[in-house]
């Protein structure tokens, strides 16, 4: 089963045309290799505040600074050149304090039991972390997001509130990793393991009655990966 999805935007570009917003989304997309349904999962945006801007139905000014911000973010790039062409694609945000990297944070749970209906526009803030040690990983820190577990069914690897820092470009499932999961609409995190040629949604707390057994993944049930989880901060007693 192929869970990733890709799409791409043929646009003309008149010569001597100066280069729009739209345009310039593009380049960024094409510079980084992603596509807009990876945006828009990745910075939990609708489709029309992306689409919008690809196809320059909404003018710069118009644009949502959370949404530039975000945008630029995840794609590494510049907001000035992004949204105004200042500079090139090559550029991008400074690092604020030297040594440090800024990873949004989602004021949102992730399901480890019932779990939290997926919203589009969850409230962001953002956590720093140790640059060194993100590159030691070979992680990106405008590819990561951090949200927090809620409930039991993933203990003892994940308790109810800890952080989750999960990689948004690390979506291709692989057997016996967690990821951050939405299916039925449901946020979640939980590990995904293969059983005989089939993808299942698995939980580490056997005790949890509704998750004792593995539930199968139906291709028909609406299901997205949104990264690999790769850091998982707790407190300890």
């Amino acid at each position: 089963m192929n869970f990733a999805q890709s799409s791409s935007l043929n646009r003309f570009v008149p010569i001597f045309a100066p280069m729009s917003m739209g345009t310039r989304l593009q380049e960024a997309l094409d510079l980084r290799q992603r596509t807009a349904p990876d945006v828009i999962a990745a910075c939990r945006l609708s489709k029309g505040a992306i689409y919008n801007i690809l196809n320059d139905t909404t003018k710069p000014e118009k644009v949502r600074a959370e949404t530039i911000n975000k945008v630029a973010g995840y794609l590494n790039v510049s907001r000035d050149w992004l949204v105004w062409g200042k500079g090139s694609a090559d550029d991008v945000e400074q690092v604020a304090e030297e040594g440090w990297a800024d990873i949004i944070g989602v004021r949102q749970a992730a399901a480890l039991g019932e779990g939290a209906v997926v919203d589009d526009y969850a409230e962001t803030h953002k956590l720093k972390f140790r640059a060194e040690s993100l590159r030691r990983k070979k992680l990106r820190a405008d590819r990561l997001a951090v949200l927090y577990g809620r409930g039991e069914s993933m203990a003892p690897t994940i308790k109810n509130g800890d952080a989750i820092l999960f990689d948004t470009s690390d979506i291709e499932p692989r057997d016996d990793k967690i990821y951050v999961i939405s299916y039925e609409g449901t946020l979640m995190a939980k590990r995904l393991v293969e059983l005989g040629g089939r993808w299942f949604i698995a939980s580490d707390n056997k005790d949890d009655p509704k998750w004792r057994k593995p539930v199968a993944v139906e291709e028909t049930r609406q299901f997205a990966i949104h990264g690999r989880v790769r850091w998982i901060g707790s407190w300890e007693d």
